[in-house]
């Protein structure tokens, strides 16, 4: 037998595919898993050492946004911290082609609005300058560490085909059928799927709506028919009705993507919300009588703590409230006239008492100050707004606001629910449904608010053995998600597989409570990241990329492309 590239020893493999943990060696030749046995016989020109830990094919995220990351930071950190070898991008209607270049610019605005990421960083580190979906691949061909499969937006195909006015109207007849047409060059070029979203929080910089947020029903049916043609691929799509369980329109709409294209549709995270704790279960009911009906739908699980952190000056979380969105999207300086009035005041009171159609929900006792810009308002800092307002004798609202006008809009709030047996109780059932994915990290996006990263580690830490086993665990991490999204060759330990590996320390294995801020992005702008410890190596197509989470200076990610090998999506 020719020599080997690598040869993993002693190892406790979790295959991905439900078998049982077995103590075997794995072998690598050619970016490929040749042979997984009790004892494999040869040399190799590398050998790892795998006693006493777990192996594993390396974690598949279905939903990120390092569309833009990746131009200036090859491993899709800190996903690849917490063992991703393969993410998908272009989530939520929101890619970076196809695009014209004069348009380029407003969709790189828009993301950072939409997924909270800075402008100033995206101008700087994105190299690519508008084009095709090949195009937009082939500049990233060569320069990642992890595996990237990346979807076409719709956002960015409303906006290639109908200008300025993808943000103010629906599409005529020959509108989407242009759009139709830019889809199936963007499948020919290797897209693995199509993404769309209609939530009302999504607001992009201009203080509309995003371009997807105005199309008709029909169009998304004519878009979605489009992949039916390919036989291949994957949906991802927001509803409006999302969090409330889905109404009957956004049923029928789901319903009809699934059947108009014949593939897989994925949906977004089930989160019990205080304005509708039972929406979770309704949507889970939904796509279970889908599942009956020959339809498959995805919605996800949250492993990761729930929260968020934010600044007033850049935060989204209020854009589904009008008196908000149509403030902090004016200039600065109009924008703190409009906070200070009274009036204008009154009316934010008055829709943040409104429980209905709200995604976000202020609960001011455990919304904290976590950061101060001026040392006179250090006092503040850990404290409640609650507690502030009671110091000084005002309402809540009013109390954030000063705060927040007096560091023109830099105040750092973080928002952390305590710990709830009832939330605890309906991820359990989430996790325990064979359909719904692991998900939620929102990996590359809302860098100054969230870090959901850590999912994966979390789902082995936290919810094993009690709740999912150990093989359970590590397919819905590896081969079922790939499976999904129609990665034919990933998430399994099994020969012909891309060698996507990891090796894992499950004594060590962890993640902190909280995750930190680091100042590491072009421009100097910052993120929030999770740490992680535990994995002492990630393996991408036979080659070390991170080596206890240092990473080697690798870049052996393949760009994968829908029906073309490597890494084929079916």
């Amino acid at each position: 037998m020719p020599e080997l590239d690598l040869l993993i020893r002693g190892g406790e493999v979790v295959d991905g595919l439900h078998h049982p943990a077995r103590h075997a060696d794995v072998a690598v030749r050619d970016g490929r898993v040749v042979e997984v046995s009790e004892h494999v016989d040869g040399s190799a020109s590398r050998v790892l050492d795998a006693d006493g830990l777990l192996v594993t094919p390396g974690f598949v995220d279905v939903h990120t946004h390092y569309d833009a990351q990746l131009h200036w930071e090859p491993t899709a950190s800190p996903a690849s911290w917490h063992g991703v070898t393969t993410l998908l991008t272009g989530n939520c209607g929101f890619t970076l082609a196809p695009s014209k270049p004069d348009d380029l610019e407003w969709l790189l605005l828009m993301l950072s609005r939409v997924e909270g990421m800075s402008a100033d960083a995206l101008a700087t580190g994105v190299d690519f300058h508008g084009g095709s979906v090949g195009d937009f691949l082939a500049n990233l061909d060569g320069r990642v560490a992890v595996n990237v499969g990346a979807n076409v937006g719709h956002c960015a195909l409303r906006r290639h085909v109908m200008g300025d006015e993808a943000s103010e109207r629906h599409a005529t007849d020959d509108e989407v059928a242009t759009m139709q047409h830019l889809l199936r060059e963007a499948l020919r070029d290797g897209a693995v799927g199509f993404t769309s979203s209609q939530l009302e929080l999504h607001v992009a910089h201009d203080g509309r709506g995003v371009p997807s947020n105005y199309a008709a029903p029909d169009e998304l049916l004519a878009l979605a028919s489009v992949l039916a043609e390919f036989g291949r691929g994957s949906i991802e799509f927001i509803p409006r009705s999302f969090l409330t369980g889905y109404d009957d329109a956004d049923r029928a709409l789901i319903q009809g993507m699934a059947r108009t294209s014949g593939r897989p549709v994925h949906l977004n995270t089930l989160t019990m919300m205080p304005h509708a704790p039972d929406g979770w279960h309704r949507s889970l009911e939904f796509a279970r009588d889908a599942q009956h009906e020959g339809l498959e739908l995805h919605p996800m699980f949250a492993s990761n703590r729930q929260g968020a952190h934010f600044q007033l000056g850049t935060t989204f979380l209020f854009d589904e409230m009008p008196s908000f969105r149509d403030t902090l999207t004016l200039r600065p300086a109009e924008r703190a006239r409009r906070l200070a009035d009274p009036a204008q005041r009154d009316r934010m009171r008055t829709e943040l008492a409104d429980p209905t159609g709200r995604s976000f929900v202020f609960v001011w006792q455990v919304l904290r100050v976590e950061q101060v810009v001026h040392d006179r308002n250090r006092r503040w800092l850990d404290r409640s707004v609650s507690d502030v307002a009671d110091e000084l004798g005002v309402d809540p609202l009013d109390a954030f606001l000063d705060l927040s006008l007096d560091e023109d809009l830099e105040t750092q709030f973080v928002l952390a629910a305590p710990p709830d047996a009832k939330r605890r109780a309906a991820t359990e059932t989430m996790i325990r449904s064979p359909f719904v994915m692991a998900g939620s990290s929102d990996g590359g996006a809302h860098l100054l608010s969230f870090c959901g990263a850590d999912y994966t580690t979390r789902l082995l830490t936290e919810w094993v053995p009690d709740v999912l086993s150990l093989e359970d665990a590590v397919a819905r991490l590896t081969s079922i998600p790939a499976r999904a999204t129609g990665l034919a060759d990933r998430g399994r330990l099994s020969p012909g597989a891309a060698a996507d590996v990891l090796l894992i320390d499950r004594d060590r294995l962890a993640t902190p409570d909280a995750p930190r801020y680091v100042r590491d992005f072009p421009a100097g702008s910052g993120r929030f990241v999770a740490d992680a410890d535990g994995y002492r190596a990630l393996i991408v197509n036979g080659e070390l990329v991170l080596e206890d989470g240092t990473w080697t200076g690798a870049t052996p990610g393949d760009v994968l492309r829908g029906g073309a090998a490597p890494g084929a999506v079916t």
